[in-house]
């Protein structure tokens, strides 16, 4: 013979029941400490049975409820009034957010803006300096080749004055050399005279 249940199924729903009515949570588990025993799998299954006919019981009585008609039309007046209510509420939201998102727009559109502009001033600045560099590159290159000018001219009269002053210098070797000659002279010279003066006295 099979295991008799513990519980029966009237006590499984009874205590599922006041888990509700207590606001808490309805599961096997709680159902089980509830009653103080009992197979979780079967309070499952019996509980899960209970609910499910509950919601078709719902269901049908739902659908065999027969409103009369003053309740029928106060309650399609509201729904027409709930329904205005929505579609404005719906149209001042879809509104705001759309001023909303302009503002934010145009916001972003001027900060963009902004900084454009202060890209074009910033170009427009490395624009004009770099003009002036390539002026300050001209100005340069030109001196440098007034330079390079006077300098090959330099170069040139340098060499000019270097042949002279070499000539110079070889001529006053010579001059000096002449001198030294010169003076080997004149000291002949004068003994000569001295022996001349001699003899002529004997």
């Amino acid at each position: 013979m099979g295991r008799r249940a513990e519980f029966t199924d009237q006590q499984i729903i009874e205590a599922g029941i006041i888990i509700e009515t207590e606001g808490k949570l309805v599961s096997p588990f709680a159902i089980r400490n509830r009653l103080d025993g009992g197979s979780s799998e079967r309070i499952k299954k019996v509980w899960d049975k209970y609910v499910a006919q509950k919601e078709v019981v719902v269901d049908q009585k739902i659908e065999e409820i027969d409103l009369p008609n003053e309740i029928l039309d106060k309650l399609e007046k509201n729904q027409q009034t709930a329904k205005l209510q929505l579609e404005k509420l719906a149209l001042e939201s879809y509104r705001v957010a759309q001023q909303v998102a302009e503002k934010r727009v145009k916001s972003t559109i001027e900060d963009y803006q902004a900084k454009i502009a202060e890209f074009e001033e910033s170009e427009n600045q490395a624009s004009l300096a770099i003009d002036s560099s390539d002026r300050k590159i001209d100005q340069l290159e030109s001196t440098i080749e007034s330079l390079s000018t006077k300098n090959e001219k330099l170069l040139a009269e340098n060499s000019k004055l270097q042949g002279s002053l070499d000539t110079l210098i070889e001529h006053t070797l010579k001059l000096e050399e002449k001198e030294k000659q010169y003076d080997i002279l004149q000291r002949e010279f004068g003994k000569l005279e001295g022996k001349l003066e001699s003899i002529q006295k004997t």
